[in-house]
């Protein structure tokens, strides 16, 4: 009788396991990232245009600008200040830089309809390269750790010029240069720096505007950058 009540008790047992693994649910597989949230949480690869770190300030600085594409101004329906606002107005399609007019006119040759519009400076061809390569990457909306950022050997002409162009210039050059500041050259950004005014900007601190403006704030590690360059005499090397 005793052995016939443990078989039972095994055979309950038995059946209560598979019944519960029968209805364990399937193991989660995570869908690939197209277009969402930005994620920063990987290391940055040299071949790869990230939206966050690249493209964003770039049409932050040179085209979300007061008169241009900005919420407020927001010429013929384009606004430029956020990935949402790019992809739509802007008309982008990953894979196709054809689609819509944004490749049109940054390459455009006539000045009367180039953008960014005279006084402001027109894009390089560098910068047009990297938007380009953007949308045949698919214009995702990435980010990535760690770009543009070495603070092992901190020089002006390899590091705070190129983090200058990226994330400033585009509102500080010609002759409607934001605050009548021009962010050109070594003179420039020397002159600012000196003020005192370069730093409570990118830090953005009390009483200075934030830079760069209608832009996610400078990463620690830029931050960083920009600090060993004055704390070194703000060399122009």
């Amino acid at each position: 009788m005793k052995k016939v009540l443990i078989a039972s008790q095994l055979s309950l047992l038995l059946i209560g396991l598979l019944f519960s693994c029968k209805h364990m649910p399937e193991e989660f597989v995570e869908e690939p990232f197209i277009g969402g949230p930005p994620t920063s949480s990987i290391v940055c690869d040299e071949d790869s245009i990230y939206f966050q770190q690249q493209i964003l300030p770039l049409f932050a600085s040179s085209c979300a600008i007061t008169d241009c594409h900005d919420q407020a101004s927001h010429e013929d329906g384009i606004i430029l200040d956020s990935y949402s606002n790019i992809i739509s107005t802007g008309d982008i399609e990953g894979g196709n830089p054809n689609a819509g007019d944004i490749m049109e006119v940054i390459t455009e040759n006539d000045p009367d309809d180039v953008m960014p519009p005279d006084p402001y400076p027109p894009l390089s061809g560098d910068e047009i390269q990297m938007i380009e390569d953007w949308i045949l990457q698919g214009a995702l909306q990435n980010s990535c750790d760690a770009l543009l950022c070495d603070t092992v050997e901190v020089t002006f002409s390899g590091d705070i010029m190129p983090l200058i162009g990226t994330f400033c210039e585009g509102c500080h050059s010609g002759s409607n240069a934001g605050g009548d500041i021009l962010l050109n050259d070594y003179d420039d950004v020397f002159a600012i720096g000196e003020s005192g005014s370069l730093w409570g900007s990118i830090n953005w601190s009390d009483y200075f505007a934030n830079m760069p403006q209608n832009s996610s704030k400078l990463t620690d590690c830029q931050i960083r950058m920009f600090e060993i360059w004055l704390d070194n005499g703000m060399p122009n090397d």
